[in-house]
């Protein structure tokens, strides 16, 4: 047996092919080596050799996407942006050909790019909105394929589309969405000339590749935009030399992937002024922290219009408002010893429009981390998903499990700058999130509960927020999340808004997480306010006992005071608490019983939250 394990261990250290695993063990059973045994080891050498073959084709696969990445980072072409993605989706999946298509202005599908082509009828096509395979993910706005493309009678197909299928013999067809600020831009089809089912793993793929994609393209538009408004600009008698310089100046800025800081230093720079700017809630981004009232924050109901000069102490300065699609995104503010000229002010708007551009690129890229970060985060918090699948898919996107040691769960119902604010926490400090209803869950690999609650508290998020501690792995992430989204839910019903706790800071009230608890607290409200409780729902609207004895017991019995928060007269009060004593029975107002009674009521509006 020991001769028999070294020439395996031998074997499998040189990485076998499975032709060499069959040679030896035909050459083990010619020596008369026992069947059991060699078909033992045979079976553990292919299952190390599959591991091994698994584990080398997904980090091809991420070192492939890497490079794209880095790639298309360099482009600012829209059409080598094409071509690049089609070329690598062809090669990662191993199909024939890859093809992508473009959503124009007209809601019409164009295929602009193809790899692969045995000739030029599929280039160039256009698609009615709902037709063919990548109308259907256009309106689905998720994942489709087919086995037998021609023969799918669920695709609606027309002649020209059936014509090019025929002329490539189209068989098995992936296609995914090409998706930036939740509207679609385009898809990005793989294919095979035979019937071909694909893999959830080739979804995944592809999908990847339609994210890095869609971000490019954006960033390729946006740049091309913005080359070809510096050069209409340029053209014009009217521009001053500051002003082209500036345009450039800041062109090669954002090009070269400078930011907010490095827009504001060009600014300033060009300006001689102290330049900051500012995001949608009068937070810093870049600058100097600014002294003065801010003219607009998202909290405002005016709109952001056209630049808005103000004095402050002895400085003068003025606010742009920063506009890209959908809004108001921020604002730039310089400030100055003497009053503006107005060609400041015009350098200030071109500062303002670059700021935009950098919000918008931003944005695109923040979208599809947070998008993939969520998916994958989301993925880990469910129940149903496999553990094994959650733990290599949430390494793929670089995240390992075993490094959560906290998570917090932020109720974000009252105002959406909540998710604003944990979306920005997490780009910041590499961190995840995932919003589920009205819950935003959080977490930082790495950190343990003090840090991760100093961070939360930071903020001042306006949500209560529930943390907990984790160990490590797949299991523990969801108990923990189970409890940090128990607690958040209670301090919710508690009335307890910007209060961040752990679920032992609860007391009592985690004793409701329970069914026991939950079992144990129905029984106590049952025996000790049983009739006020059956009284008001025998009445319907009418009934109100047990929010009057509730509201008399918190102002410790003092009747002036319940009949002012309770906005009823003085004999209406008496009323009703005479038919709370029938109910109730003598003695109900003594200490014992109305603390039992207080706390009954307490608990009982508790669950009807928690419901």
């Amino acid at each position: 047996m020991h001769t028999t394990e070294n020439r395996w261990l031998r074997l499998l250290s040189e990485a076998p092919s499975p032709d060499e695993i069959d040679a030896l063990r035909l050459a083990l059973l010619g020596e008369g080596r026992a069947v059991e045994e060699v078909e033992d080891c045979a079976a553990h050498a292919r299952e190390i050799l599959r591991r091994m073959t698994r584990q080398q084709r997904e980090s091809a696969e991420l070192s492939a996407l890497n490079d794209l990445a880095r790639r298309l980072g360099a482009l600012t072409a829209s059409s080598g942006v094409l071509r690049e993605v089609a070329a690598h989706a062809r090669r990662l999946l191993s199909v024939d050909l890859a093809y992508i298509m473009v959503l124009h202005d007209d809601q019409r599908l164009r295929i602009e790019t193809v790899d692969g082509s045995m000739g030029s009828t599929l280039r160039g096509i256009e698609l009615e909105s709902g037709a063919g395979l990548g109308g259907l993910v256009l309106r689905s706005g998720a994942p489709q394929s087919t086995v037998r493309y021609r023969e799918d009678p669920a695709i609606a197909r027309t002649p020209a589309v059936d014509s090019a299928a025929a002329a490539e013999q189209l068989g098995g067809i992936l296609g995914v969405p090409m998706i930036v600020d939740d509207e679609p831009v385009g898809v990005l089809l793989a294919a095979d000339r035979s019937p071909r089912q694909f893999t959830d793993r080739e979804v995944e793929l592809l999908a990847a590749l339609a994210a890095h994609a869609a971000v490019a393209l954006r960033n390729a538009a946006l740049i091309a935009d913005l080359r070809e408004a510096n050069l209409t600009l340029r053209r014009g008698d009217s521009l001053a030399r500051a002003e082209a310089q500036l345009r450039d100046r800041l062109t090669d800025v954002v090009v070269g992937g400078g930011g907010y800081r490095e827009v504001a230093r060009a600014i300033t720079g060009a300006t001689g002024l102290t330049v900051s700017v500012l995001d949608a809630h009068g937070d810093l981004v870049a600058g100097p922290e600014c002294v003065h009232p801010l003219p607009w924050t998202s909290e405002t109901s005016e709109e952001p219009q056209a630049p808005r000069r103000f004095r402050h102490d002895d400085r003068h300065g003025v606010a742009l408002p920063v506009v890209v699609r959908g809004g108001h995104t921020g604002s730039l503010v310089a400030t100055g010893e003497h009053a503006f000229p107005d060609e400041h002010v015009r350098l200030l708007s071109i500062g303002a429009v670059t700021v935009a551009l950098v919000a918008a690129l931003e944005r695109s890229v923040l979208e599809t981390q947070l998008r993939t970060r969520g998916e994958v985060l989301t993925s880990l918090l469910s129940a149903e998903a496999d553990e094994a699948g959650v733990r290599r898919r949430a390494l793929g996107a670089g995240m390992d499990v075993d490094s959560v040691a906290a998570l917090a769960v932020v109720d974000a119902r009252d105002t959406d700058h909540t998710a604003d604010q944990i979306a920005r926490l997490a780009q910041e400090t590499s961190g995840w999130s995932a919003q589920l209803g009205d819950q935003i869950t959080f977490l930082v690999p790495g950190i343990g509960l003090a840090e991760l609650r100093a961070l939360v508290e930071a903020r001042g998020l306006a949500g209560p927020v529930g943390l907990a501690a984790c160990g490590r792995g797949v299991a523990e992430i969801r108990r923990a999340h189970r409890e940090a989204r128990q607690t958040a839910t209670m301090l919710r019903a508690l009335g307890r808004p910007g209060v961040v706790a752990e679920p032992a800071e609860l007391g009592a009230y985690r004793s409701l997480f329970t069914q026991a608890g939950t079992d144990e607290a129905q029984v106590f409200v049952r025996t000790t306010v049983g009739p006020l409780l059956d009284h008001d729902r025998a009445r319907g609207r009418g009934g109100d006992l047990a929010a009057t004895v509730s509201a008399y017991l918190a102002n410790a019995q003092h009747h002036a005071r319940t009949c002012s928060d309770l906005h009823i007269h003085a004999n209406t009060l008496y009323q009703r608490l005479n038919r709370a004593d029938e109910l109730l029975g003598a003695g109900w107002r003594g200490a014992d019983r109305a603390l039992d009674i207080q706390l009954a009521l307490r608990l009982h509006e508790l669950a009807s939250r928690l419901a």
